[in-house]
């Protein structure tokens, strides 16, 4: 719980924000960097379901 809590963190910082704050204020600002970071975050957590449950079958 550590370690994650500590990458949360350190991914935040590298962002320049969390997910929702790129996702709610980016977008609505049509900032580029917001709309990439939100399309970046989708495609991860869809890569990772299909990979859990598709290819691991853990989910």
């Amino acid at each position: 719980m550590v370690a994650a809590g500590l990458l949360v963190g350190i991914g935040t910082r590298l962002a320049n924000g969390c997910t929702s704050g790129h996702g709610v204020c980016g977008i609505s600002r049509l900032s580029l960097r917001g709309i990439g970071a939100t399309v970046f975050y989708l495609l991860a957590g869809g890569l990772t379901m299909a990979l859990f449950r598709h290819v691991l079958g853990v989910i």
